[in-house]
């Protein structure tokens, strides 16, 4: 019977990995983490035999907690969880540690299982120099966002994006030519686009800061950014965010 803890920043994430893991034998779901600080506190105190640990979480990723994991569960065995990291997928090939790709899929998951069954304790220094070289992979800057249009993965470079916004439920990309749908949450793509010229500047928005070529104050201390592409885009700033906005533009 193998003890495994689920780690992931998503519960849906989480929910359909759990109910999978239900269908098939000779398993059991010990704990789930949100994040890595809880999954390194359940680790230690469960000592599971796997890990599906999701890559891309808030605050700590996935390929940090990696480490300090097998520091405090030195026999755990790792399974990352991806949606698009390619870098992360062309290291795992190698084949020394195991990963899934959202959405998950019943016979991969049974597949990894299979896998992990044949584990032995020799792969653990191993395990430990493949974590090095995803980080040493993901390290690398692409500055491309992929999005999904007519079916097909498209990379966007970041140049391109205008701002994100969300409504309804959806995030939707605009650049001069079009929307796209962009598939995850603002705050997922705010942390794929962290370091670049995109930032957040309300609840609802993220804006390349390159292309603003107004800031209009506005009603109770509030503002707007202007961007004029092919049409005018007028976003909304937070006041949480005006002193930042107006530090990056040089305002007083």
């Amino acid at each position: 019977m193998l003890k495994i803890l689920i780690v992931d920043d998503e519960m849906p994430a989480r929910d359909e990995l759990k109910y999978i893991l239900s269908l098939l034998e000779e398993n059991e779901v010990v704990g789930e983490a949100a994040d890595a600080a809880q999954a390194i506190a359940l680790a230690a105190k469960l000592r599971p035999d796997v890990i599906f640990l999701d890559i891309n979480m808030r605050e700590m990723n996935g390929l940090a907690a990696a480490k300090i994991l097998l520091s405090v569960a030195p026999d755990v065995r790792l399974v990352f969880a991806t949606a698009y990291d390619e870098y992360a997928l062309k290291a795992f090939e190698i084949g020394a540690i195991d990963y899934v790709l959202k959405p998950f899929i019943d016979e991969r998951i049974q597949q990894t299982l299979l896998r992990i069954k044949t584990y032995q304790k020799e792969d653990r220094h191993m395990m430990s120099k493949q974590i090095d070289k995803v980080l040493e992979h993901t390290n690398i800057q692409v500055n491309k966002l992929p999005v999904e249009k007519n079916g097909k993965i498209m990379l966007l470079n970041y140049d391109e994006i205008l701002y994100a916004y969300a409504s309804m439920g959806t995030v939707k990309i605009v650049t001069d030519a079009e929307e796209i749908n962009y598939n995850g949450s603002l705050s997922d793509l705010e942390d794929r686009l962290y370091g670049t010229h995109l930032l957040r500047v309300h609840k609802s928005y993220l804006v390349n800061m390159d292309k603003v070529e107004e800031v209009v104050p506005w009603f109770k201390g509030t503002y707007w950014l202007k961007i004029t592409s092919e049409g005018k885009h007028e976003i909304p700033v937070s006041k949480s965010q005006i002193k930042e906005i107006k530090t990056i533009l040089g305002l007083k």
